[in-house]
């Protein structure tokens, strides 16, 4: 495996760690691979590791090339900078072709709640001149493949208003701790107050688009911006996957965009698996970093993910029809 990390934007701090498969004659040699992109969510202000190296660990193991796309975060999430940085990336692997065995007709992004946002937008926008003009003429070169969103961001509408973080009775919103305060978003728009409770509680939805548009926004931009808006018959395919029971990001996000995909004609799967919450990333006991976070039921959603892949890549296919005469039906 040759590893590599790539400064996508060193004055946005993006970078992209690759994991790329031997060229070795110990597997099919000369034989260009799918690549899966990662996006970690973390609600643009934090990349969560536990849904970075593990995820891409898993697409290496099925035989994909695998990277982690490190997204402008904080005051580098501006819309549209995180597009340009997936855009990039996108672009970069593709141009790996030759050197890395990478087949640029199936480089796939896969993302996580505000990453599976990231990933989205290029889905839905790759082939955008006004987002994205320095690809006017060669928009092939960031065209993704598919899709995969986990419980992603996707309508900017979706997501919890009332978030309980524990504050105490009688505690002011500028003495709480809550790691997605934005400079410029006013505390009186991010905290509501309870009065059965005497605390405050977290708009979250607030909160997390802040830094999408740093600071407050119109309603224009968050529809913009919401991607069910945006699904067109050139958007991407998609796998997409949530919990019922996701109380941050609500699981009509993923429903609302599986309907645009319908209505588009686009082609797309999703799977809604019941009970659970939000961030799980494998669901297993491998990512779990508390309870809430290990839910076994979901856990198939990698191995269905990975199944998508090779469908639509047709990359197990090719493989098996250089060493067997016909394939099992």
């Amino acid at each position: 495996m040759y590893t590599e990390i790539k400064k996508i934007f060193p004055e946005r701090n993006v970078t992209l760690t690759s994991y790329f498969i031997d060229n070795s004659g110990e597997f099919q040699q000369g034989f260009k691979r799918p690549m899966v992109i990662v996006c970690p969510g973390g609600g643009y202000s934090f990349l969560s590791d536990r849904e970075a190296d593990p995820i891409a660990m898993k697409y290496l193991a099925a035989g994909f090339h695998a990277a982690v796309l490190r997204y402008g975060i904080n005051e580098y999430a501006v819309a549209p900078g995180p597009l340009k940085d997936i855009a990039a990336a996108v672009a970069y692997v593709k141009s790996l072709s030759d050197e890395r065995f990478v087949d640029r007709d199936n480089v796939f992004v896969c993302g996580f709640s505000a990453g599976a946002h990231v990933a989205g937008q290029l889905g839905v926008f790759w082939n955008n001149n006004e987002l994205l003009p320095e690809y006017d003429g060669r928009h092939e070169d960031i065209r993704p493949a598919g899709m995969i969103l986990g419980y992603p961001v996707l309508d900017l509408h979706a997501s919890c208003s009332r978030l309980d973080i524990c504050a105490k009775p009688g505690q002011k919103p500028e003495d709480i701790e809550f790691g997605q305060k934005h400079p410029k978003m006013p505390l009186e728009e991010m905290f509501i107050f309870d009065e059965k409770e005497n605390r405050y509680l977290v708009n979250f939805e607030k909160a997390m688009n802040a830094y999408i548009f740093d600071g407050e926004y119109t309603p224009e931009q968050e529809d913009f911006y919401s991607l069910q808006n945006q699904v067109n018959e050139d958007t991407a395919e998609a796998f997409i996957w949530h919990n019922s029971d996701d109380g941050l990001i609500f699981p009509s996000n993923s429903i609302c965009f599986a309907d645009a995909m319908q209505k588009a004609g686009r082609p797309y799967e999703l799977h809604l698996f019941s009970g659970g919450g939000h961030g799980v990333s494998l669901g297993t006991h491998l990512t779990a970093n508390d309870r809430y976070q290990y839910w076994p039921h979901c856990d198939k959603w990698m191995d269905l993910s990975i199944e998508w892949i090779n469908t639509l890549s047709g990359y197990k296919n090719r493989i098996l029809s250089r060493f067997m005469q016909e394939l099992p039906e």
